[in-house]
């Protein structure tokens, strides 16, 4: 039974990042028997996958037509940017009034020490952005873990289900574009371990509105 459960846990994340990643068109059928052909398994963990990314909100299910990738309108994203800002602005404020151990100030100086890394390299270019939004979404994932709100998880988790709101909206960036959100990243672990909870949670919400402008200025 475990081994069943892991098997489509497996499935779900890879369709999961695949659709994040755009490999699925918005409005694409998800087919069980071509899913279970490419990815080698049977039609049982595909199924299961597949009701579990529709619970997530990935896909739509209508009775006796399938799965199809969910179409998000431009307002559902710009909303998503605002929820995002207002909940992991809220859980660095959380951080900041609770205090960082050595070990968690650490953990987010590498993430940082990486972005620094990924602009002197040029790996953060539009044409290879891939690094960039790794460690970008290292970051705020890192940032609402330690936050420990189940709560709050699950909202911000919520918000980050549209593939453009969880990727980033790099390929539209500019070099000032990274190197401003990177800067803001090292205002926001600087206010944290300073315990400025205020200081902490504007430079969240400035950081996810200014990524909010870019896109709504390209859609």
């Amino acid at each position: 039974m475990q081994d069943a459960r892991t098997r489509s846990q497996s499935v779900a994340d890879t369709l999961r990042e695949r659709i994040l990643r755009g490999d699925f068109a918005p409005g694409a059928r998800m087919q069980e028997i071509a899913l279970a052909e490419e990815l080698h398994v049977s039609r049982t963990p595909i199924r299961e996958a597949l009701r579990s990314l529709a619970e997530d909100g990935l896909l739509d299910y209508a009775a006796n037509r399938g799965y199809r990738v969910r179409q998000f309108t431009v307002r559902d994203i710009l909303i998503s940017f605002r929820v995002r800002a207002a909940m992991e602005g809220l859980g660095c404020r959380l951080l900041a009034e609770r205090g960082l151990s050595d070990a968690e100030q650490q953990r987010l100086r590498a993430i940082l020490d990486n972005g620094d890394a990924l602009l002197a390299s040029g790996q953060h270019a539009q044409h290879d952005y891939g690094l960039w939004r790794d460690m970008n979404r290292d970051f705020h994932v890192t940032l609402l873990k330690l936050a420990d709100s189940a709560l709050l998880k699950k909202i911000a988790r919520d918000a980050l289900t549209l593939p453009i709101v969880n990727h980033g909206a790099f390929h539209w960036y500019q070099p000032e574009d990274f190197r401003r959100s990177h800067e803001q990243h090292h205002m926001i672990v600087t206010a944290i371990c300073e315990r400025d909870g205020e200081r902490a949670e504007w430079w969240m919400r400035e950081h996810i509105r200014a990524a909010g402008d870019i896109v709504a200025r390209h859609l």
